[in-house]
C-alpha cells in the first residue's frame, strides 16, 4: 500500500513539474539557470525567487536545470536620466557578485552558489518557414496594372507596354514586382553600375537617377561615360530596365528610386588593368555590377579572366560593399542557336558571379539563351515575338526591341536592388542563396527538369527557375547570413590517359575518373553545406569542340559541364579551364564523384587526359574550430577501365523556341593585340599532387554496363566473326572476278594455279556500313550504365538531333 502512495505522489509531482506556465499579461517572466540538475535544485530556485522579491512559477516543461520566476509589472526603473534598469535583473547581479557582503543563511549561501544566471523573457514572433507563394494578384494582368497606376500614381506613357513588369495577356508570366513596391521597397539607398558603352544621364527618364560619382568612362578615359559612337546605346537601353525615373517618359525601372553609374567599356579596346579597374570601380558606392557581355558568343570560343581580372573579382567579392562583395551580374550569352555553352565562358561560370539566362513572355526557352550547369536563374526577355520596352539614347526616346540575355541581366541587377535596399547588409554569396530558395521552375513539360536530393528543381536551360520579386525580397527580410567560405581541393592524376572513341553505336565508351569524398575529409575542411563545384581540366585534344563532360554525384544528379560543339576545332585542347556547376547545390557530397569524359563526332580526332581537380565550395560549419585542411592527405590516381555508358540526345542544345526569334549578339568585349616574351611555342601543363599514398577508387566493373544485345565483350567478339566473314566472303569474289577477268582475255578454260595467300598479302574487302538513327523514345530506355536497374538517375544528354542534323551536312558536303 505505501508503495501504491509513494509511486503515485512521484507521478503527481513529475506531471505538476511539466505542467505548461501559463502567461500572465499582467506579469514579467524570467528563467534561473543552474548548470547542474540536483535534487535540491528546485529547492534552491525558490530560494532565489524569494531573495530577489520574484514569484516561483516553476520548473520550464522539461528542462531540468531552467525555473521560471515573475514579478508584477511595471518592471523598469530609471537608474539615470538616460539609462533604465530592469529590477530584478539588477537585484540578481548585485547579490550574485556580492554575495559575501551580504548577511544570509547557510542554506541561501547554497542557492546563490548554485545559479549560473537570470534571463528576461521577451515577446518574439516567429515566421513560418514554408514555402514563399506567389504574392496575391488580382484576376487579370490588365487589372494589376490599373491598380498599380493607380496606387502608385504610375503615370508614364510606355508602362503599358512593358510586360516583364506587368503581363496583360498572360497573367502571372512576368517579373511579380508591384506588390513589392507597394510595400514602398523601390531600390532606394542601391546603386547598380552597368559596365556597358556608355550611359545617356542626360535623357529624361534617367537623369534624376544617374549617380555621377559611381561612373568613369574607361574607353576614353573621362569622367562621364557619354555615348559617343553610334551604336553607343546599349547602356542606356540596360539603365532603363534598372531605374527608369517614375515620370511621364517612356516605362519605369524594376528599382526606380536606386541609382545607376556608367563605366563605359565596351566602346572601343580596353586592356586588362582597365577592365579590372572597371570591374572594382568605386566598389564601395556601387553595389551591384551588371554585365550583358563577355567573349564572343560564336561556339568556338573559349575564354576567361585571369590574371590580374581574376584577381579583380576576388578583391571585388572580399572587399566591395565594406567586405559583403560586390554583387556582380552576366548575361549567359546568346550563342544557343550557334551550339555554344555558357561553361565556355569564363566570366559566367565564375563561381563569384551570378549567371542568367532568358526567358520569353510564355515562360519558355529562347533558342538564343545558352545553357550550362553554372546558369543559376532566369528571367525575361526577348523571344516569341515580344521585346522589352525600355529606355533608348536620347532625351525621350525609348525602344521596344531591346532583347537578348542582354536584356536579362539588369532585369535580374533590378531585382537584387529592390533586395539590398530591404537588406543593404546581404553578402554576394548571400544574394546566391536567395536565389536558389526563392526561383521558380517554368515550363515543367521540358523534360531536363529534375528533382534534386534537396526538393529543388534544376534545369541546364533554366537553372533554379525565373526571379520572383516578391518572393525574393520577402525571403530577404527574414534570411540569416550564411557563414564565411570553405573549400575542398580534390586533385587528380590521369597519366595522360587516352579518351575512347565515342562516334558509333549506342553504347559509348567515356574515359571515367572516380573521385571518393570520405566524411573525414569534409570534416576536416569544415564544410557544412555545399554550394559550387568546379572540375579544372587538362586535355590534350586534336579538336576541342568533340569533348564532352558529365560529373555524376553519389546521389545520380548529374550536371552537364561540356557540350559538344560543332563549330570548335580548336587542336588547343583544355588546359587549366574550370568547368562549374550549381546543381549539387546543398547535396551531400560524401560518396564516389564520376567524371565521365566522351569523345565524340570526329572518330579520326583523338586525345588525352591529363589530370583534373575537382573543388567543391560551400559554407564553413559556425562551430568548426582550427584551421581547415583544404586539400587532403590523398592522391586520387584513376586510368580508363573500358567500361561502356550510354549516350543521350543533348538536352541543352534542345531549343523550345523557335529558329525564327532572332536575338542581337551579346557585346564583345574588345581586347587589343597582345604580345608575349615567351621563348617556348610548346604548351606544358602541370599539376601539383599530394605526396601521400593512393587511396583506392570506385570504379565500375566491364559487366556493370551491358547492352541490350549482350556484355561488351561479346558485342567486341561478334565484331571480330563478322569481320572475318566479310573478308573472307571480299576475298572470294574478288579472286573469282579475277579468274573470269583471265580466263575470258586468254579464251582458256584451265583452272588457275594461285598461290595461297597468306593473311599479310590477303585483299581485303571494302564494307560500307550504315547505322540506324536511334529515335528518342529508344534512347531513353538506357542510363549511363552505372546505375543499378530500379534506380531513379538524371542522366544529361549529350547530343541534340540539331547537332546530328548538322553533322550529316557537314558530311554531305
Amino acid at each position: 500500500m505505501h508503495f501504491y502512495f509513494t509511486a503515485t505522489l512521484i507521478c503527481l509531482v513529475w506531471v505538476a513539474s511539466a505542467t505548461i506556465i501559463k502567461r500572465d499579461p499582467s506579469r514579467q517572466y524570467y528563467t534561473l539557470h543552474f548548470p547542474l540538475d540536483e535534487a535540491a535544485t528546485q529547492h534552491h530556485a525558490k530560494k532565489i525567487a524569494a531573495s530577489l522579491g520574484t514569484r516561483y512559477e516553476g520548473p520550464v516543461g522539461e528542462l531540468k536545470t531552467y525555473f521560471m520566476v515573475s514579478s508584477e509589472l511595471p518592471g523598469v526603473v530609471k537608474r539615470s536620466s538616460d539609462q533604465q534598469v530592469d529590477p530584478v535583473l539588477a537585484a540578481f547581479e548585485q547579490q550574485k557578485e556580492n554575495g559575501a557582503l551580504l548577511k544570509r543563511s547557510a542554506d541561501d549561501s547554497v542557492a546563490w552558489s548554485k545559479v549560473q544566471r537570470i534571463d528576461k523573457q521577451i515577446l518574439k514572433r516567429r515566421s513560418k518557414r514554408a514555402v514563399i507563394p506567389r504574392a496575391p494578384i488580382l484576376s487579370s494582368g490588365k487589372l494589376v496594372l490599373e491598380d498599380a497606376k493607380a496606387s502608385l500614381g504610375i503615370k508614364d506613357p510606355g508602362f503599358t507596354n512593358q510586360w516583364h513588369l506587368v503581363n496583360q495577356e498572360t497573367t502571372g508570366n512576368d517579373i511579380n514586382v508591384t506588390s513589392v513596391w507597394k510595400q514602398g521597397v523601390t531600390g532606394k539607398g542601391t546603386v547598380v553600375a552597368i559596365l556597358d558603352d556608355g550611359l545617356d544621364y542626360d535623357s529624361k527618364d534617367l537623369k534624376d537617377n544617374f549617380y555621377a560619382e559611381g561612373s568613369y568612362d574607361f574607353n576614353d578615359h573621362v569622367d562621364l561615360p557619354t555615348p559617343v559612337l553610334w551604336n553607343d546605346y546599349h547602356g542606356t537601353r540596360c539603365a532603363g530596365q534598372i531605374a527608369a525615373v517614375k515620370n511621364d517618359a517612356c516605362g519605369v525601372g524594376i528599382a526606380y528610386d536606386a541609382k545607376v553609374s556608367g563605366i563605359r567599356i565596351l566602346s572601343g579596346e580596353i586592356t586588362d588593368v582597365d577592365e579590372a579597374a572597371a570591374l572594382n570601380y568605386k566598389y564601395q558606392e556601387n553595389h551591384i555590377f551588371s554585365c550583358s557581355w563577355g567573349p564572343p558568343d560564336d561556339g568556338r570560343t573559349m575564354e576567361a579572366p585571369n590574371g590580374i581580372l581574376a584577381d579583380a573579382f576576388i578583391n571585388g567579392i572580399e572587399n566591395g560593399r565594406g567586405g559583403k562583395g560586390t554583387v556582380y551580374v552576366f548575361a549567359t550569352g546568346n550563342g544557343g542557336d550557334a551550339g555554344d555553352n555558357c561553361n565556355f565562358d569564363g566570366y559566367t561560370n565564375s563561381i563569384y558571379t551570378i549567371t542568367v539566362g532568358a526567358i520569353d513572355h510564355a515562360d519558355r526557352h529562347p533558342s538564343y539563351s545558352e545553357s550550362c550547369s553554372a546558369q543559376l536563374v532566369v528571367t525575361y526577355s526577348s523571344g516569341g515575338g515580344k521585346s522589352i520596352y525600355t529606355t533608348n539614347h536620347g532625351n525621350e526616346e525609348c525602344t521596344d526591341m531591346h532583347g537578348g540575355t542582354s536584356a536579362a541581366a539588369p532585369n535580374a541587377a533590378g531585382i537584387f536592388a529592390l533586395v539590398l535596399s530591404v537588406r543593404p547588409d546581404l553578402t554576394w554569396r548571400d544574394m546566391q542563396h536567395l536565389c536558389v530558395q526563392t526561383a521558380l521552375p517554368v515550363d515543367l513539360k521540358d523534360k531536363d527538369w529534375k528533382q534534386l536530393p534537396s526538393g529543388r528543381m534544376y534545369n541546364h536551360k533554366y537553372g533554379y527557375g525565373k526571379l520572383d520579386s516578391w518572393a525574393i525580397v520577402e525571403a530577404a527580410k527574414e534570411f540569416k547570413s550564411v557563414n564565411k567560405q570553405t573549400y575542398l581541393e580534390l586533385p587528380v592524376e590521369m597519366n595522360k590517359t587516352a579518351i575512347p572513341d565515342s562516334t558509333s553505336g549506342k553504347h559509348k565508351k567515356p574515359l571515367q575518373s572516380v573521385v571518393q569524398i570520405t566524411e573525414a575529409m569534409v570534416a576536416a575542411a569544415g564544410l557544412s553545406r555545399l554550394e559550387h563545384i568546379t572540375a579544372t581540366v587538362n586535355i590534350e585534344h586534336q579538336r576541342r569542340g568533340d569533348i564532352q563532360m558529365v560529373l555524376a554525384s553519389p546521389n545520380k544528379v548529374e550536371s552537364e559541364l561540356a557540350t559538344v560543339r560543332l563549330g570548335d576545332s580548336s587542336p588547343d585542347g583544355i588546359h587549366n579551364w574550370k568547368f562549374m556547376t550549381v546543381k549539387h547545390w546543398e547535396e551531400n557530397p560524401i560518396g564516389n564523384w564520376t567524371l565521365f569524359v566522351y569523345d565524340e563526332i570526329n572518330a579520326d580526332s583523338t586525345g588525352y587526359m591529363l589530370n583534373w581537380t575537382m573543388t567543391l565550395f560551400g559554407e564553413m560549419d559556425p562551430g568548426f574550430e582550427g584551421e581547415p585542411i583544404h586539400r587532403p592527405d590523398v592522391n586520387h590516381d584513376t586510368t580508363n577501365d573500358g567500361t561502356t555508358s550510354v549516350i543521350k540526345p543533348s538536352s541543352s542544345a534542345t531549343s523550345t523556341q523557335s529558329k525564327e526569334t532572332h536575338a542581337p549578339a551579346r557585346p564583345t568585349r574588345v581586347k587589343p593585340v597582345t604580345t608575349t616574351t615567351a621563348s617556348s611555342t610548346s604548351k606544358t601543363v602541370t599539376t601539383t599532387t599530394s605526396p601521400a599514398s593512393t587511396t583506392p577508387t570506385s570504379h565500375m566493373d566491364d559487366d556493370e554496363a551491358v547492352s541490350p544485345g549482350g556484355s561488351a565483350a561479346d558485342k567486341d567478339d561478334n565484331s571480330d566473326h563478322s569481320v572475318f566473314i566479310y573478308a573472307f566472303v571480299g576475298t572470294a569474289a574478288i579472286l573469282g572476278l579475277a579468274t573470269a577477268m583471265y580466263l575470258h582475255k586468254r579464251k582458256d578454260w584451265r583452272a588457275p594455279s594461285l598461290p595461297r595467300q597468306t593473311p599479310s598479302t590477303a585483299p581485303i574487302a571494302s564494307m560500307d556500313y550504315e547505322f540506324d538513327e536511334l529515335k528518342p523514345e529508344e534512347e531513353d530506355e538506357d542510363d549511363h550504365d552505372d546505375y543499378e536497374e530500379g534506380e531513379s538517375s538524371d542522366a544529361r544528354p549529350l547530343l541534340s538531333q540539331q547537332q546530328q542534323d548538322q553533322h550529316q551536312q557537314q558530311q554531305d558536303r
